[in-house]
């Protein structure tokens, strides 16, 4: 199997090619994504494994804890860099948890500076008479991205509760099966946004913590799409697809081969 360490706007991954092969089990997963660390610096975020499937290609994402990702919008990105390098097509599609999924955009070995994917459809839902607010919180919203997000408005994405409130959040009531949590504000004319991602903790970015947190600034404070949001490893820009839909773009590196395989 080949393997590969992406990087989409900061999500840090490990990619593999398991096409032909026998997949990987979930316990394989956490090993993938410590091996990262020699090349890129730290533990990888996720598992991207690129699987056959009726003639196409499937991706299925693992989170670093071994549980399985519903849906990854940099590790959709990620993924359709590979196979746009490999086929030199101008569109891919992949096969997700979430459905049939395109990327496209111009690319090179290195990776790409602009890449979008088709994350489908957003559900948006407000949460204040549910879930009781923190000082720091100004509303909350339940969003669907394929996977579920507990968005916060507040007035500073710094706030030292942060991890605290991601982490109580994955035992809530309001959130079977643990929460993606995201808090959003405007500083300095810029949307910043801070994600906790469940099977993970906090990450550089995340893709569809992004689109999330685009619809909820759209619903609540009117902002217009496109949504261009600052996270800690990069940009991602939130474009409106018709009639529900969320498409993302940002950057993609790829930061090289990952060899040896992992003891398994």
């Amino acid at each position: 199997m080949r393997a590969e360490l992406v990087s989409g706007a900061g999500n840090l991954f490990v990619l593999l090619d398991a096409r032909g092969c026998e997949a990987p089990k979930a316990a394989e997963a956490t090993g993938w994504c410590a091996a990262a660390a020699e090349l890129g610096g730290r533990s990888a975020d996720g598992l991207l494994v690129l699987l056959e499937s009726d003639g196409a290609t499937r991706l299925v994402v693992w989170n670093a804890d071994g549980s399985l990702a519903a849906a990854c919008g940099n590790g959709l990105r990620c993924a359709g860099w590979f196979l746009l390098r490999e086929t030199g097509e101008a569109e891919v599609f992949l096969e997700t948890e979430s459905g049939l999924r395109g990327v496209r955009g111009e690319i090179d070995e290195g990776g790409a500076e602009s890449l979008t994917a088709d994350l489908g459809e957003v559900r948006i839902e407000q949460l204040n008479d549910e879930l009781p607010l923190l000082g720091p919180e100004r509303s909350a919203w339940r969003v669907n991205v394929g996977n579920p997000h507990c968005v916060f408005i507040v007035h500073d994405v710094g706030s030292p509760e942060f991890e605290a409130r991601g982490a109580s959040l994955q035992d809530h009531p309001s959130f079977p099966g643990g929460i993606n949590v995201g808090y959003v504000a405007e500083e300095g004319g810029a949307w910043k946004l801070r994600v906790f991602e469940r099977g993970v903790g906090e990450t550089a970015a995340c893709g569809t913590g992004a689109a999330a947190a685009a619809f909820v600034l759209h619903e609540a404070l009117g902002a217009p799409f496109p949504v261009e949001l600052e996270l800690a490893g990069g940009r991602l820009t939130i474009t409106r697809g018709a009639p529900c839909g969320a498409m993302i773009t940002g950057s993609v590196e790829h930061l090289g081969p990952l060899t040896p395989a992992p003891a398994t």
